[in-house]
């Protein structure tokens, strides 16, 4: 989302029904992946959906308390929960990412570009992202003279006449201080590939246990769909932001596309937290707690990755619980 210097930076409301009970907070459903309201009463969550509340209330489109809701929603695609009180993530107020990057990304993110720089300079335009071979390379003196060289001829080529070297690292320093993110996310993404390394292991080895089978390859389909789809989303982005010297003639609308791609990808990746947990301490040979994870993760990925005709029919024997909280069914109960 762009940033809004205009919006209030911190979640609250008009309407006292928010604030009543203590404790109270807002996050996505497990079950649904909908913004939902969670009350805290004797111990015991009560679930209440968005567009319920409105109902009941009488919150109406474009109020100040409508408003609100619409940019909490939009802020649980950063943060697992907000309270009432809560400083909206920064991606909202100022474009910022609210998450960290260490100093090993953001080495990978400039050896990148300093990279690309020198292949342009050789008349090609190869990209390297294997962070093992970026930083092999990084303390090559040879390699150093040619990234030296490389802004020296990039700085000429900037139709700026005032640029020169000086002005070439200030770019790239820039600039791989947003790529930095994306490293950082494209490790994260390695994970994911773990996970699905792990699942096929497991399917593999439940030829004589049916149900762990059927259950180990649905799981494995979906998953390679995902994967699919992340390493669309990575390539896509390093495809944009290939042509160094467009990119360094252009900074700052690339800066915003390489914003909006760390938005996207830590949205989707954010939601792979827990069962990234789970597998993480998983070896791939079936245990105890395999036919349970497994369901775990085809809950999770079904509704994300399957057909939506083929994910209605087999989401059918939960769908009286995923009702409950799309309609706000729980209004007074536990």
């Amino acid at each position: 989302m762009a940033a809004n210097q205009n919006t209030d930076s911190t979640v609250n409301f008009d309407q006292k029904f928010f604030t009543a009970v203590e404790g109270s907070y807002f996050r996505k459903s497990a079950h649904t992946d909908e913004p939902v309201f969670i009350l805290n009463l004797g111990g015991e969550e009560v679930v209440l959906s968005i567009p319920g509340i409105c109902r009941e209330f009488e919150i109406e489109e474009n109020t100040p308390d409508y408003n609100m809701l619409q940019m909490v929603i939009t802020g649980l695609d950063y943060v697992k929960v907000l309270m009432p009180g809560d400083t909206f993530p920064k991606e909202l107020l100022t474009g910022e990412a609210s998450w960290e990057i260490t100093d090993k990304h953001r080495q990978i993110a400039r050896q990148r570009v300093s990279m690309q720089l020198v292949s342009w300079m050789a008349g090609e335009e190869n990209l390297i992202t294997d962070p093992a071979q970026l930083i092999q390379v990084a303390d090559d003196p040879a390699m150093k003279k040619k990234v030296t060289t490389a802004f020296e001829q990039a700085a000429e080529a900037l139709d700026n006449p005032n640029a020169n070297a000086e002005m070439v690292i200030d770019l790239i320093e820039d600039l791989a201080e947003e790529l930095a993110y994306i490293e950082t996310l494209r490790e994260q993404f390695r994970d994911v590939l773990s996970m699905e390394v792990k699942i096929k292991r497991v399917r593999n080895g439940a030829a004589k246990q049916r149900s762990i089978l059927d259950n180990a390859t649905s799981v494995a389909k979906l998953i390679s769909k995902a994967v699919i789809e992340f390493r669309d989303e990575f390539d896509t982005a390093d495809g944009q932001t290939g042509e160094i010297i467009s990119v360094l003639k252009n900074i700052v609308s690339q800066k915003e596309y390489i914003r909006g791609v760390r938005d996207s990808l830590y949205r989707r990746l954010v939601a792979w937290d827990d069962l990234l947990r789970g597998w993480d301490r998983q070896s791939g040979r079936i245990a105890a707690d395999t036919p349970d994870l497994l369901r775990e993760t085809y809950r999770f990925l079904a509704p994300r990755y399957m057909e939506v005709d083929s994910w209605l029919l087999a989401g059918k024997a939960q769908q009286s619980l995923i009702d409950v909280e799309k309609t706000g069914a729980t209004w007074g109960k536990s």
